[in-house]
């Protein structure tokens, strides 16, 4: 058996915010979403899977657009020519009450119901496949649908698929649930949608948000794609792949520039050390430049970052990426009495940074999709720690000046 599992296409994604983009390079980054979701579409065929999982939020907002609308139809009838079943649950961002659908979708397409239900395949090779799942009735689904799942059918496989979050345990507003109940239904593997980070809870069986196919602003970097779900050996084996056609990156620049112009030398030579395998819209910390206030305005005010990507369009070209912002990092001030002992420093970080109660202190936030990509990434923890040292060092650098 063979299936591609994908969610959060947000066709119709605005993009708002990127009108300095260069017009080819706009229009490129509008059409993004629809072309990540074609990849999709296309390795699905060129795989001939058995069918697909479409996971939420195939669209960006209640209010799609006839093209949106008419793209969807004109994929799902390519799958259909190559007799591909696609099952689809709408999330929060296009529930079924705002379903207004100009066309009716083929019939190799199973849309999901408000309540919990469950559909079977029967596979070319003979194996019956039981997939279970629910479409968002309204924006907010405040409650654990889990209880509603039935157990492992009399099939050869069950897939659960199910957009939401995990619990936290309050303002829950997008179908939560705990990973230790989805284990109770013995199912193959769970399809999830929501969040836009691709990420494993369980390997065994596999449970699995595959993130979205096209990241669409800073809070949305790393590689975006879908999941080609392969049957090995009776277990179900996940392999992602990439689908987005614009990255999203965060970036720093060490810097000892003193001015301007000593600054734009130094980036120039950082893009042509740092090209990107494809296009970057990217994210540019400054730190540890030493700019004076007309200077240091200059760069805070935007104006010398749009000096600079008109009188060097060739190097950022070079690159394949595109600044949309520049940053400087506040800088550290020196430490004086009353001076913080590196052990207690390092005793304190371990224990305000461990995972745990990192976790436990983002609490409900990680219902928001994006903030919960951010949080995902290996280089959040990180980066928290490096502004959390340099506030430290500022407050306490002020403190020691008042009491000298």
């Amino acid at each position: 058996m063979k299936f591609i599992h994908a969610a959060d296409l947000h066709l119709d994604s605005p993009f708002l915010g990127l009108t300095s983009l260069p017009s080819s390079l706009l229009t490129t980054v509008r059409q993004s979403t629809f072309t990540a979701a074609t990849r999709v579409f296309d390795r699905a065929l060129a795989e001939q899977v058995d069918f697909v999982i479409l996971a939420g939020d195939l669209f960006d907002r209640a209010e799609q657009s006839v093209a949106a609308q008419a793209y969807l139809f004109q994929q799902f009838d390519r799958l259909n020519s190559a007799h591909i079943p696609v099952i689809i649950s709408f999330g929060n961002h296009d529930y079924l009450a705002d379903q207004h659908q100009t066309v009716a979708y083929p019939a190799n397409v199973t849309t999901l119901g408000a309540n919990v239900s469950t559909h079977t395949l029967t596979l070319n090779s003979g194996e019956a496949v039981a997939i279970s799942g629910f479409s968002y009735p309204q924006r907010w689904v405040t409650t654990d649908q889990l209880a509603d799942y039935p157990v492992h059918a009399a099939t050869d496989w069950h897939i659960g698929v199910l957009h939401g979050a995990v619990a936290t345990g309050s303002a829950d507003h997008y179908a939560p649930f705990h990973v230790a109940d989805m284990l109770t239904k013995r199912y193959d593997y769970w399809a999830l949608g929501h969040i836009h980070h691709h990420q494993l809870l369980t390997e065994q069986p596999p449970i699995l948000y595959a993130g979205n196919t096209q990241g669409r602003s800073i809070n949305e970097t790393g590689e975006k794609g879908a999941y080609l779900v392969t049957s090995e050996s009776g277990r179900l084996v996940p392999q992602f792949f990439t689908t987005a056609e614009i990255l999203w990156a965060t970036a720093t620049l060490r810097s000892a520039a003193t001015d301007l112009r000593q600054l734009t030398t130094e980036l120039t030579a950082w893009l042509t050390e740092h090209v990107a395998a494809q296009s970057t819209l990217t994210q540019l910390t400054i730190a540890g430049a030493t700019l004076d206030g007309t200077d240091l305005a200059s760069v805070r005010s935007g104006e010398w970052l749009t000096l600079y990507q008109r009188t060097h369009a060739r190097q950022l070209k070079a690159a394949q990426r595109y600044l949309i912002n520049v940053v400087i990092a506040a800088q550290p001030a020196n430490l004086t009495a009353p001076q913080i002992d590196a052990a207690y420093w390092e005793q304190g970080a371990a224990t305000i940074f461990a995972p745990a109660n990192l976790q436990t202190t983002f609490g409900k936030l990680a219902q928001e999709p994006a903030l919960a990509a951010w949080f995902a990434q290996p280089a959040t923890r990180s980066q928290l720690t490096d502004q959390a040292q340099h506030l430290l060092a500022e407050l306490t650098g002020k403190e020691g000046h008042d009491e000298a």
